[in-house]
């Protein structure tokens, strides 16, 4: 792609709709404000349907329990602390991107916390309601896009994050080096993938997930509600279990056990939080049993591909669930 202008008379301000053309003849559609550089997600295609079914039945207070939690998370898991120590590390940073913004929180947070021009993209129809609740500071920009063909020349960012996101595509390893590409000498990349599991764990997802992902989107969201109920039931069993040997094979220590934990991490994904909305909750469960992928990965492996694509870590942060890694281009 080369670079867009906007077809017909020059708009002023903020451009609502229209089609933005490429040096090369590329058309893109602007539509709620966003510009929409996806003609077609190809293999992303069941990536799209997913996602947008998610975002379009999440509410209000779904949102704001949801930014709240993750908003504490993310600078847990990358070594910032808190909101401050996120500002010290923007400082200075001139474009930012965030690679699966989803709803959008992050890149309000990140335009908030600095000066830089800030780009939101997302594949999934999430965007219009990122550009709806979020859009409007000058710094921001929410755009349609696709990790896996971005609209970006290398080198044009000194921050890219992209949290959540690319076991979500055919191709993390891919989806991680193009990434790479977009830093600048000096820039960083936050990325977080899920953890490979236990055992048992790790066949139950395999076998599940090769029907659910089969599912239509009113279907798999019943199966959602459904295992939101058993997680809430387990949970508020508030059942404990001690053992004294453990079950290496399984991945299982010995001692004190919380019976739902056990079960969530070793055997079956049936998440529960008490501080969200039973809605929200399913949302959660209908994010890991619908999209078609849903890759699982070791920290020898992220390594590799920060290794690969020429990028130092700095900070790995291990989880149950999942990876961090904070990289920097020297």
């Amino acid at each position: 792609m080369g670079a867009l202008r906007l077809e017909g008379e020059p708009a002023e301000g903020e451009i609502d709709s229209g089609t933005l053309v490429c040096e090369r003849g590329h058309r893109f559609e602007v539509r709620d404000s966003v510009p929409r550089l996806v003609s077609d997600p190809g293999e992303q295609a069941g990536t799209f349907e997913s996602f947008s079914a998610k975002w379009r039945d999440v509410s209000e207070s779904d949102l704001e329990q949801r930014f709240v939690q993750q908003y504490v998370w993310y600078v847990e898991r990358y070594g910032f602390g808190d909101e401050d120590g996120l500002a010290r590390f923007l400082d200075g940073r001139e474009a930012i991107l965030e690679a699966g913004t989803g709803l959008g929180g992050d890149s309000a947070r990140f335009a908030r916390l600095s000066d830089a021009q800030v780009v939101g993209l997302d594949l999934s129809e999430g965007i219009a309601m990122a550009q709806r609740h979020f859009g409007g500071p000058e710094n921001l920009h929410y755009v349609q896009g696709d990790i896996l063909a971005l609209p970006f020349r290398p080198e044009s960012f000194d921050f890219v994050s992209s949290d959540q996101v690319i076991h979500h595509t055919p191709d993390a390893p891919r989806a991680f080096a193009e990434l790479a590409k977009l830093l600048r000498p000096g820039g960083a990349l936050a990325v977080y993938v899920y953890r490979r599991k236990a055992l048992l764990r790790e066949l139950a997802d395999t076998h599940v997930r090769e029907i659910s992902t089969e599912m239509a989107v009113d279907e798999c969201m019943e199966f959602s509600s459904q295992l939101t109920e058993l997680g809430r039931e387990l949970s508020r069993l508030d059942a404990k279990v001690t053992l004294e040997k453990g079950v290496p094979l399984l991945g299982i220590e010995p001692g004190e056990h919380d019976v739902q934990r056990l079960i969530y991490w070793h055997f079956l994904k049936a998440f529960w939080n008490e501080d969200f909305s039973e809605r929200l909750n399913t949302l959660v469960n209908f994010d890991w049993y619908h999209p078609p992928y849903a890759s699982r990965h070791t920290p020898d492996e992220v390594r590799g591909w920060c290794a690969d694509t020429g990028l130092e870590v700095e900070r790995l942060d291990l989880a149950e669930s999942g990876i961090s890694v904070l990289a920097r281009r020297p």
